[in-house]
């Protein structure tokens, strides 16, 4: 992704176009992007589900909404407040409207047998036919899901000793101890190739260390969410069905509960697996997961792809979660919402490899930093 970006940006173009460029980029380099657009002087147009993003980068935004296009002068949180503004103007509009109809309605009723006032009669009726009738707001559908509490787990949940990783000559691990205790939220930080990913693939048993050993908890249950966990859903099954056949015991009003929790409402629960875009089938996999909580959550980049209602829903419901996580993310309203603890792979440069443990949340380790990530000094 960063090869593909440098290689736009090197052509130095008057108009950028841009669908989604944040996803998959560390955030070390969507501080870069951010530095880099703010001195862009060229036009952009861009998607995004990162707030933080277009809340430094753009200056306008365009909403598309079932054929109507309303556009907004502000960043993100501006256009928010604004659209909230218009929607409540619209409700009371409507209902002074729908006042005046009625009224006029009456009138119209009760005199339309009336020959003295037939003119008049008539003259509010062609008056009616021309106003143009203003539409209640769209409804936008904000649907909470509270997840079950999970199984309580012991005290330990994972504790690596003497761990030691390396890809060819390239030293990733090199006697790494690490313990996780119950209820603690880890954000694992670090440059891409810290081996973050590395790190939850060899606590969630999908990679083995070359040496030392990691140990899980008792009462332990775990759910891994990585890009991989989109290959066990089945092409041939609607969501609704994938949700049946993972939960057989469970009543199909639950199950289109927590479909709706993720955007999956409609005609969209009833979507062929086989047609949804990665990110409907990332909101897929995560409702698989969390239906039934487990106590110990490894979730490596949780939201690429994820659009904001979706990932807002997200951190309010793993907020009240009370097992244990661990994660890597570089969306700073996941890191900000969720993490009680840092673990910082790489250092500074990103190639000083000494883990440094932080014991605070991912607010407080940007303050000890004075930046949003190792390696960025802003």
């Amino acid at each position: 992704m960063r090869v593909a970006l440098a290689r736009v940006l090197l052509g130095r173009p008057d108009v950028l176009l841009m669908d989604e460029p944040t996803n998959h980029l560390d955030i070390e380099s969507i501080v870069w992007l951010e530095q880099f657009l703010k001195e862009y002087k060229g036009s952009l147009l861009m998607t995004s589900h990162d707030r933080e993003f277009m809340n430094r980068i753009v200056s306008k935004i365009l909403e598309i909404d079932e054929g109507d296009v309303i556009t907004y002068s502000g960043n993100y949180d501006f256009y928010e407040r604004e659209r909230a503004i218009r929607e409540k103007n619209q409700q009371a509009a409507f209902g002074r409207q729908q006042a005046m109809l009625e009224k006029e309605q009456r009138f119209i009723e009760r005199f339309k047998t009336h020959a003295a006032k037939a003119a008049q009669v008539q003259s509010r009726i062609k008056a009616l036919d021309k106003i143009e009738k203003i539409e209640l707001p769209k409804k936008r559908q904000v649907v909470k899901f509270d997840f079950r509490v999970p199984p309580r787990s012991g005290d330990l949940v994972a504790v690596m000793e003497d761990l030691h990783k390396a890809y060819g000559q390239r030293v990733i691990y090199n006697g790494f101890n690490f313990t996780i205790r119950r209820g603690e939220r880890w954000a694992v930080m670090g440059r891409n190739g810290a081996g973050k990913s590395t790190l939850l693939k060899m606590i969630a048993g999908a990679s083995e260390p070359d040496r030392g050993i990691v140990k899980l908890g008792a009462s332990l249950t775990m759910g891994y969410f990585a890009q991989q966990a989109l290959d066990i859903l089945n092409p041939d099954l609607t969501v609704t069905e994938q949700l049946q056949n993972d939960f057989p015991k469970d009543a199909i009003g639950s199950l289109r509960t927590l479909a709706g929790a993720f955007q999956f409402s409609g005609e969209e629960a009833d979507k062929k697996i086989r047609s949804l875009s990665g990110g409907e089938k990332s909101r897929l996999a995560m409702a698989r997961m969390l239906y039934h909580p487990p106590n110990f959550l490894v979730l490596d980049e949780p939201t690429n792809h994820l659009d904001l209602a979706t990932k807002e829903m997200l951190v309010e419901a793993l907020k009240d979660f009370e097992g244990t996580m661990i994660f890597v993310s570089h969306d700073r309203m996941f890191l900000r919402g969720l993490a009680s603890h840092v673990l910082e792979l790489g250092g500074e440069s990103g190639t000083d490899r000494e883990p440094r443990l932080y014991p605070g949340s991912y607010i407080e380790y940007v303050e000890a930093l004075g930046h949003e990530a190792p390696g960025i000094h802003t």
